[in-house]
């Protein structure tokens, strides 16, 4: 079924016109990049490079990023002796032989990912068989393509000497296998998604990666802000260094501190079909080459449905025991994996206590919501344990007290380990939809939390007149744009 009539745009990125346009709301939060216009949206195309901000030559002389479209248009044959298999005897990933999986799986993209990490002077996406979503480019800075993701303080990484706010922004990349995936999904054009469970589906050894870069918020601390991240590889990006007092973007640099794998492989993991793994940078491994410093801060296969008390033992998780502290400070619920870029800990209330950084959520816990609901417009259920609600941002929100309040800066939450809040942490194949009446996008967020929500909004009419709530281009954003989660309020609220 192609929908070319509906609009098509995710609830989590809607609000009547009031709701978000309160100045002492936005204010009162953390704002990270400025948000690209209603008209930028409207009228962006599927395969645009970046936001139409360029730096000018004094600026910034060097490559421009350019965005890998030319998806292959037929499935590629099946992958035999893959590497990370092999590397556990092709028998199922357990937390015994997950270190051994996790070499394997980074020594498989070592050359790609080394040249685009280092040598971005030489990297060429298309030769290198990577590839990009579409319909992001209307929120892409110009010189790497990344986008805005989350905003970080010292209160995330206590005892680390993090004693600046950071910005963090992503960039993803997808293989061949992956990317034929796109292609059936999305079709040439990307104007007519098939919005089928079967049409977002990934072939067997399907690769994933994303970068996760750090930049300072604070403009009299452009590098050397964090001693964790000493000797981390340098990208120039074209952002604004503080949106809150000056929305203009510049050249300003952030680190590498992330780098994640993922791969569709069901004979490692046969429940999820999918094995995550998180690379964060420690400037004390061994070696002077940047790759080889990023170093595994584990891998996850599956959402530990059995481990309903914080304290109980992983099945389904790996955390490297040998990664740098400050990488181990984002664990999520329970010691699930959630890198530092990832949002894993946020502010919660649960019957009216207020929990402030409470780890309650996971990678996989995370990405097991991406479906999307052509009947309701939206994706059904939020990223993070919560309770859902039929208004936007159709989650409820609770003050510092721990009170409903849609003002506030906490996510209202079912109890840890209750049966409302596992729903977020099952073990579903990615053809199984967390909600009745969506279809299911295999464990990518990127279709229904990014994607989608940006097609319609440039080429379905109805979407046209909708306003956004987590970008509210006059005020900044009031909301994490990698989990939606409200960021933390600085007035205290």
């Amino acid at each position: 079924m192609r929908i070319t009539k509906r609009c098509l745009w995710a609830g989590l990125l809607l609000a009547p016109a009031g709701l978000a346009t309160q100045s002492a709301i936005a204010q009162s939060a953390f704002n990270s990049a400025q948000a690209p216009s209603m008209k930028a949206l409207e009228q962006a195309t599927p395969f645009q490079n970046n936001n139409s901000q360029i730096p000018p030559k004094s600026e910034y002389a060097g490559p421009l990023f350019q965005l890998s479209h030319a998806w292959p248009t037929k499935p590629l044959p099946p992958l035999k002796h893959a590497p990370w298999q092999e590397a556990i005897h092709n028998k199922p990933i357990t937390v015994q032989n997950a270190a051994d999986y996790a070499a394997a799986l980074k020594k498989s993209v070592a050359r790609n990912a080394r040249q685009l990490i280092q040598h971005y002077d030489r990297w060429n996406a298309a030769k290198a068989g990577w590839y990009n979503e579409p319909w992001l480019g209307s929120i892409r800075e110009a010189i790497r393509g990344t986008y805005a993701a989350g905003e970080f303080g010292p209160e995330t990484f206590p005892h680390t000497g993090l004693d600046v706010t950071f910005q963090t922004h992503v960039l993803t990349y997808y293989d061949k296998r992956a990317a034929w995936s796109l292609y059936h999904f999305w079709g040439a054009s990307a104007m007519q998604p098939t919005l089928k469970t079967e049409n977002a589906q990934f072939q067997q050894g399907s690769i994933i990666v994303k970068a996760a870069v750090f930049a300072s918020t604070n403009p009299s601390k452009k590098l050397g802000w964090w001693d964790a991240m000493r000797g981390a590889q340098v990208w120039d990006m074209y952002i604004p260094v503080d949106s809150a007092k000056n929305p203009t973007p510049r050249v300003w640099p952030g680190y590498v501190a992330q780098f994640d794998i993922i791969v569709k492989d069901t004979q490692s993991s046969p429940e999820t079909g999918w094995v995550f793994m998180t690379l964060v940078y420690d400037r004390n491994a061994p070696g002077k080459d940047v790759w080889n410093k990023m170093i595994p801060l584990g891998v996850q296969w599956g959402n530990d449905p059995q481990a309903i008390k914080a304290a109980m033992p992983l099945k389904e998780n790996w955390i490297n025991p040998k990664a740098p502290k400050y990488s181990r400070e984002t664990l999520g619920w329970g010691g699930r994996l959630s890198g530092p870029n990832d949002g894993g800990r946020n502010n919660i209330a649960v019957d009216g206590k207020p929990m402030p950084n409470e780890p309650d959520s996971g990678c996989m816990s995370c990405h097991s919501t991406s479906e999307w609901s052509v009947a309701k417009s939206r994706m059904m259920s939020f990223l993070l344990p919560s309770i859902p609600t039929d208004q936007p941002p159709y989650f409820q929100m609770c003050n510092k007290d721990g009170k409903v309040d849609p003002n506030g800066t906490y996510i209202c939450s079912p109890a840890p380990g209750s049966t409302a809040w596992m729903k977020w942490f099952q073990d579903p194949p990615g053809t199984v939809a967390m909600d009745k009446g969506s279809f299911a996008t295999d464990y990518d967020e990127v279709f229904s939390f990014k994607s989608l929500p940006l097609w319609c909004k440039a080429t379905q009419p109805q979407c046209k007149t909708m306003k956004l709530m987590l970008i509210n281009p006059a005020h900044g954003q009031r909301f994490n744009q990698y989990t939606g989660a409200p960021l933390p309020a600085r007035d205290g609220k």
